[in-house]
């Protein structure tokens, strides 16, 4: 009995070994700093940073299984951030503003995830699109300013539970949701076909459009989900919010195992990516590094990432 655990085991090791080496080499970096890091309110700060890029990369998993790609994710961000703001300001309610944030993130997804599988236009480029075209958008809904004057009315979105912040609870849960749905219904065994092999998948009559709907909607839905959280934090609209998010979502997925390709990884692996890329976010910041500089750091972290992944599969 015992063989078959080992070679279970070894089977994973081999899967996730672009993981491993790079949460090794976290590990080490983080022992070396341990006096600044190894603090119990900077443990609750790395749960509290984890929340926002955590839930985008879920997102990100649904797209890239199915072998597309969003880089559009964080001027949504923005433009949700400042259309949550505008309707709390208002005085339109808790209530419906998360439920108009959620719909219009979902809505969004869902139009790029038809451009992709119904008219059948690159990913690449309808994402593109999408990032510079929401991004002003989200610079003329408020008129190139910010809003502000939120009060607390999302706060409740970022206080302690047993502990632990809400936010964070909320992105454990989406990543519970997420397996379940990639792993446990017809929808998420059909992401892994369509992105595993597109042609086997048509003439297996599965319904490709709509997959790819389905997985840019739920991307949306995340992102709407992390905007809400990124504007009980920071309290305000910023059309500059979520710059560059795409490509912390994206590395999360790929450094967690995900090939860019499509049709495997798991949100499982998602998850440790996200929590790697956090971490090593608070590292730079502990050690001082420039913001450009670390951003230079995660693009060699990709390469790496998928080096590593080629390698486990040629062995």
């Amino acid at each position: 009995m015992k063989a078959p655990a080992n070679k279970h085991w070894l089977q994973l090791l081999q899967r996730y070994q672009g993981l491993v080496g790079l949460l090794l080499l976290l590990a080490v970096a983080l022992f070396l700093d341990r006096e600044h890091f190894y603090t119990g309110g900077n443990f609750s700060n790395v749960l509290n940073q984890l929340a926002v890029p955590g839930i985008l990369a879920v997102g990100m998993t649904f797209v890239i299984l199915t072998g597309g790609i969003d880089l559009s994710v964080g001027s949504l961000l923005g433009l949700l951030n400042c259309i949550a703001a505008t309707w709390l300001v208002s005085g339109a309610g808790v209530g419906p503003t998360i439920l108009y944030t959620l719909f219009i993130g979902t809505l969004v997804g869902a139009i790029l995830g038809f451009l992709v599988g119904v008219t059948k236009l690159q990913p690449f480029v309808v994402t593109l699109a999408g990032m510079v075209s929401l991004r002003g958008l989200a610079y003329v809904y408020t008129n190139n300013g910010t809003v502000s004057g939120l009060g607390k009315s999302l706060e409740f979105l970022i206080k302690p539970v047993a502990g632990i912040p809400l936010s964070a609870w909320i992105m454990l849960t989406i990543t519970a949701i997420a397996a379940v749905l990639l792993w446990g219904t017809v929808f998420g065994r059909n992401v892994y076909a369509v992105g595993g092999n597109e042609d086997a998948a048509r003439y297996a009559g599965l319904p490709i459009a709509k997959v790819r709907i389905g997985a840019y909607a739920a991307n949306g839905l995340c992102v709407a989900l992390a905007a809400l959280i990124y504007t009980a934090r920071n309290m305000n609209g910023d059309p500059s919010a979520g710059t560059a998010y795409e490509l912390d979502a994206i590395t999360a997925v790929v450094v967690g195992g995900c090939s860019l390709l499509g049709g495997y990884g798991g949100v499982l692996g998602t998850f440790i990516g996200a929590l790697f890329i956090v971490c090593l976010n608070v590292l730079l910041i502990l050690k001082g590094v420039n913001t450009y500089v670390g951003m230079g750091w995660k693009g060699i972290i990709i390469l790496v990432a998928v080096y590593l992944q080629n390698l486990g599969r040629r062995s």
